[in-house]
């Protein structure tokens, strides 16, 4: 019988969930010719030393699921060292929800920074 998650970790399995998304919207963006699945991978561990560190078990459902609300947009480039691989870039509503997030996700811990004073 499998035990059930403590509250703690349901707690961390769903901020990492949403802060995941928006960290993958933020290294789009930060590619306007687009970027691929393992670069978003190697970026997200990089600048966040570890901490959002993923598996494509993790990344590509993400992925799929940007590019199934129209945040994403995919194609196909050449690769010099094997076969072609996907490259993601934000649409136009991809990047406005990009914006809008940026300022809620700024609201957000500045209230909870306030939250600790």
């Amino acid at each position: 019988m499998e035990k059930e998650p403590s509250f703690e970790d349901s707690w961390k399995i769903e901020i990492r969930r949403g802060i995941l998304q928006y960290a993958v919207l933020a290294i789009v963006n930060r590619h306007e010719k687009g970027i691929h699945g393992y670069g978003i991978a190697r970026e997200l561990e990089e600048k966040t030393d570890g901490l959002l560190q993923v598996k494509e078990g993790t990344l590509y459902p993400i992925l799929h699921r940007l590019r199934k609300e129209r945040l994403l947009n995919v194609h196909s480039e050449k690769s010099e060292s094997g076969p072609s691989r996907k490259v993601y870039v934000l649409t136009g509503e991809g990047d406005r929800v990009f914006r809008q997030l940026t300022v809620l996700v700024g609201d957000i811990f500045e209230k909870l920074e306030a939250l600790k004073k």
